[in-house]
């Protein structure tokens, strides 16, 4: 896998191994942030399910100022912080910080989403409507993350579209489709 423009385009990133990390697509992330274009510069950012780091150092070779990694595994962590360590040697200057949690337990870093620009969530697929209905259906998150945009990746089984969409009704979020995946996206309303 590797970074796909920037600073620190086609940069090597490691993934851990293993089934528990399932990185956004090349042709995904590509797409993705293309759409976003110069808004990820000097942009506050969130990477929640991080595991490899993948959407937030993207979004920080593209110029974003500040990147919050969301990631409980130890062993995800210390992929992240060696991905880091590659990035900034090419020059990445965006300031980082790693919250070593469990994304659905909000109260832990509800705090730093303040301010934030764009929120970016690809949790295990098995448990992605969980993941989302703890999440986003917790008031502390969308008073915190008000006015940033979210980009949640959703699973690529049938019939999983239609069970995000009733989760995200009231929200005003919307399906899209960036190289091959479909993301629910939006400006998170308290």
């Amino acid at each position: 896998m590797r970074i796909i423009a920037g600073y620190a385009r086609n940069l090597e990133l490691e993934t851990p191994p293993g089934l528990g990390v399932r990185p956004t697509a090349g042709r995904s992330r590509k797409a993705l942030f293309d759409s976003i274009g110069a808004a990820i510069e000097g942009a506050s950012v969130v990477d929640i399910f991080a595991g490899s780091g993948a959407l937030g150092l993207e979004a920080a070779s593209r110029g974003a100022a500040e990147v919050l990694f969301v990631e409980k595994s130890s062993a995800h962590i210390g992929c992240i912080e060696r991905n880091l360590e590659r990035v900034r040697r090419v020059g990445v200057e965006a300031g980082v910080e790693i919250i070593s949690a469990d994304a659905a337990a909000v109260e832990r870093y509800a705090a730093k989403l303040n301010r934030r620009d764009f929120i970016f969530a690809d949790p295990p697929y098995a448990q992605s409507a969980e993941f989302f209905a703890a999440i986003y259906g917790a008031p502390l998150f969308r008073e915190k993350a008000a006015g940033a945009c979210l980009y949640w990746e959703l699973p690529d089984q049938p019939g999983e579209i239609g069970r995000f969409l009733e989760l995200a009704r009231a929200g005003g979020l919307r399906v899209r489709q960036f190289g091959g995946a479909n993301f629910l996206c939006g400006e998170i309303k308290p």
